[in-house]
């Protein structure tokens, strides 16, 4: 019985940036829970990759090519998405990120292009779903945060800035668009993904120090995230306006990579 609540099936679901990663990962959970799954990405052969792996699985998913910072195409992935399937139950925000600079070089571009893309991209595509939520009676929206919004990282200020800004939204969401929906947010720690590989791959040993710096003393595993957005996004789950910390129990910054001081 117990089980059975974590069944998603019939219920439709939107992934951002769901080509690679975390995106990745939590819309092939979704996917095996039942949910079908649209999955958008700016790379039409990763997200197509996505998609053809769920489907290969048993799933049902659609592939999207399109920029979630952009409201043309973010009304082109909700329009499609209603039309080919009804509804929309689940919008997973996944989309964001950031380059690595030093705080006296992030330029202005920088940093309103890091905003844009952790926290306008999440407010365009929550905004467009909300009334086919809202019409229906429920839906649940889970933004994709990072622990970097608790905790300052060197050389990452703009994303930390922007992740902070995406659990504000959470919350201000999370008040306005109650009852009938939900709206939590996830908060990251480190992840085994490419994106991260690559930065560890700039010093080596730094996998190994920053597991040692993390108390579970591994990575998380993206299918872990598919886990717990499966838990929110079913029909009876009792939280919203939440910041989930899934981290490894992390309450600093566990980043290996040596940012001299000024």
């Amino acid at each position: 019985m117990a089980l059975e609540q974590f069944n998603l099936e019939g219920q439709v679901a939107i992934v951002t940036g769901a080509g690679k990663g975390v995106g990745q990962g939590i819309a092939r959970v979704l996917a095996e829970s039942g949910a079908v799954v649209i999955g958008t990405a700016r790379t039409e052969s990763d997200i197509a990759g996505t998609i053809a792996d769920i489907e290969e699985s048993g799933g049902k998913g659609l592939a999207l090519v399109a920029d979630a910072m952009s409201r043309p195409d973010g009304e082109r992935v909700v329009s499609t998405t209603v039309e080919q399937f009804g509804k929309v139950d689940i919008l997973i925000n996944n989309v964001g990120g950031s380059t690595y600079a030093r705080f006296l070089d992030i330029t202005d571009d920088d940093f309103r292009h890091t905003f844009d893309w952790c926290v306008t991209s999440a407010f365009i595509m929550s905004q467009l779903v909300a009334p086919h939520m809202i019409d229906a009676g429920r839906g649940s929206i889970v933004n994709i945060s990072s622990g970097s919004a608790r905790f300052g990282i060197r050389a990452l200020t703009a994303y930390c800035v922007a992740k902070g800004g995406l659990e504000a939204l959470t919350r201000a969401m999370a008040q306005e668009l109650a009852p009938k929906i939900r709206v939590n947010a996830i908060a990251l720690g480190s992840f085994a993904t490419d994106g991260l590989q690559s930065s560890l791959d700039m010093l080596p040993g730094s996998l190994e120090k920053m597991k040692e710096a993390t108390p579970l003393h591994r990575l998380g595993n993206v299918e872990d995230l598919g886990r717990l957005c499966v838990y929110l996004s079913t029909r009876d789950c009792y939280a919203t306006n939440a910041t989930f910390h899934v981290d490894g129990g992390i309450d600093s910054n566990n980043s290996p990579l040596p940012i001299p001081d000024y």
